[in-house]
């Protein structure tokens, strides 16, 4: 298993959140590798999750690549064999799966949906005011494009706002946590790499 260093705190948070009685909405943001996804990979970890990876690709490929990847993972053939043009039908099958047990549902690289379709945090907004919130589900909307998550997401201005229950902005790590990855070099030694 690879080692995993520091981010106490922020996963700390997460399991606060995964703790919370009902739904939580929390969303990860910061730079390029700083360890977002490790964090929520690591997080994940024996919980009932989906962790939907976006891309830049049109918003119909992305909705169908979450229908195919919500239907093996709840094992549901009748939402796999659906042809769908709205993202509704899929959230309502996680909402309904999730009073068996929670499920955290990861979308990553969120930025990218927004981009696909400016209408997406809106939409968002209805699908958790009508579903998610209402259920027993944990969703995690994780982002590196900082500016477009802090607009689609954390602005006054966005559907979205006021929805999230926790935040979390991911810097680089502590150096003091450096010579963890290699634990034969010096002090020294990790300031010159």
């Amino acid at each position: 298993m690879r080692k995993f260093i520091d981010r106490q705190q922020e996963m700390a948070v997460l399991e606060k959140e995964y703790r919370r009685e009902g739904s939580s909405f929390v969303v990860i943001y910061g730079r390029r590798r700083v360890g977002k996804t490790a964090l929520i990979n690591r997080f994940c970890e024996g919980k009932r999750s989906i962790y939907f990876l976006a891309t830049e690709e049109s918003e119909g490929e992305n909705r169908n690549a979450f229908k195919e990847l919500v239907s093996d993972s709840l094992q549901n053939r009748l939402l796999g064999s659906a042809s769908l043009t709205q993202w509704e039908p899929i959230f309502q099958v996680i909402a309904e799966e999730s009073k068996k047990s929670k499920i955290v549902l990861v979308i990553d690289e969120f930025q990218y949906l927004g981009k696909a379709n400016a209408a997406f945090p809106s939409v968002l907004q209805k699908i958790w005011d009508q579903f998610l919130g209402k259920e027993n589900v944990m969703l995690i909307l994780c982002g590196s494009l900082i500016h477009m998550m802090t607009s689609q997401i954390l602005n006054y201005g966005s559907p979205l706002y006021g929805r999230r229950t926790a935040q979390i902005k991911m810097g680089q790590i502590d150096f003091a946590y450096y010579h963890e990855f290699e634990e034969t070099l010096t002090m020294d030694e990790c300031v010159q790499h």
